[in-house]
């Protein structure tokens, strides 16, 4: 079989293309780890574009042609971040009907993942001024949806303490309070919201 010259160049112009292509995808990963591993260690405010582009190892330039503005290469970090989380499952929660035992377990899955994002978590609270606007809705809507699964087996006629009382068991914060700087485990500091909560139930 002969091949002509103008099939070879042509398969020769499609390999230097998907080349391309691979090479530009592996640059774009190398940046967004950098920006993950920076705000992961320094925090967000203290990440500068040329500390990313220091650690991916390439131009400012480069960076800016793959993200055009600090928000866009911000949200790709966060969606690489979440992405590698074990997330807490509301769906798992829901199995149990009774108010307390939901809520006991809800928090037991809120406050295991508390403890192993704890260092990205701190920073991105931290540093909560420079998140972007559509990244703290998101992560807000998450919370809400937390809260929301943990409340709904109480009594319609719930009162707002007991509202209040969950999401504030439910928070990152608490939980850092409690297990770190109060030193709690995760299995006390459970309980510990849970009766809390069971207080303020009517």
């Amino acid at each position: 079989m002969v091949v002509s010259k103008e099939s070879r160049s042509s398969t020769r112009r499609g390999y230097r293309k998907s080349k391309r292509a691979l090479d530009e995808q592996r640059t774009r990963a190398r940046i967004v780890d950098a920006a993950e591993g920076l705000h992961g260690t320094l925090g967000p405010a203290r990440t500068s574009v040329s500390a990313i582009a220091q650690a991916a190892g390439v131009t400012r330039a480069t960076v800016y042609r793959h993200f055009p503005d600090e928000e866009s290469l911000f949200v790709a970090c966060s969606s690489q971040w979440i992405s590698r989380q074990r997330l807490p499952n509301p769906d798992v929660w829901v199995l149990h009907e009774d108010p307390l035992m939901r809520l006991e377990v809800g928090l037991g899955d809120l406050y295991r993942y508390y403890g192993a994002a704890e260092p990205m978590l701190t920073l991105i609270h931290r540093d909560a001024e420079v998140v972007p606007a559509r990244v703290k809705a998101a992560r807000m809507q998450t919370q809400d949806r937390w809260v929301r699964s943990l409340l709904q087996p109480f009594p319609r006629r719930r009162s707002t303490i007991v509202r209040a009382a969950i999401a504030h068991a439910a928070a990152f914060d608490t939980w850092r309070s409690l297990c770190v700087a109060s030193g709690l485990s995760d299995r006390t500091a459970v309980d510990l919201m849970v009766a809390m909560v069971k207080g303020a139930h009517p």
